[in-house]
């Protein structure tokens, strides 16, 4: 087994090939319309850069979010970040994640959305 590198000049590799089959199967799957060989050799030749670049860009806000995890009895609420990202534009937003608010359900019950209640019914 070794590494091959996405060329997707060359037909005789089949790489265009195998992104179009699977690019087709999930159409199917999820109900889309589906694309015809040339136009997805087109949109590779697009998408593997863009793709480089977000998923480097990804895996940096996730390693700052990770290390503040790491420390977050010494951190506050207001320390951590929810960050909207589009590269296309190019645009970077953070903003402060709010308090998860608390519905009472009966005295000395509370609970909000980041709770999981789970029932054994055995």
């Amino acid at each position: 087994m070794y590494c091959e590198e996405f060329e997707k000049d060359d037909d005789q590799n089949f790489h265009i090939d195998f992104i179009y089959a699977c690019a087709n199967i999930r159409a199917l799957n999820y109900g889309l319309k589906e694309m015809d060989w040339l136009t997805v050799k087109l949109k590779a030749g697009r998408i593997v850069p863009a793709l480089a670049t977000t998923t480097a860009a990804i895996a940096g806000l996730q390693t700052i979010e990770l290390l503040k995890l790491l420390k977050r009895d010494s951190l506050k609420l207001a320390d951590f970040k929810n960050t909207f990202l589009n590269l296309a534009v190019p645009s970077m937003m953070s903003s402060e994640p709010g308090v998860a608010l608390k519905t009472k359900i009966k005295d000395g019950l509370e609970t909000d959305l980041w709770d999981r209640w789970s029932v054994d019914i055995s």
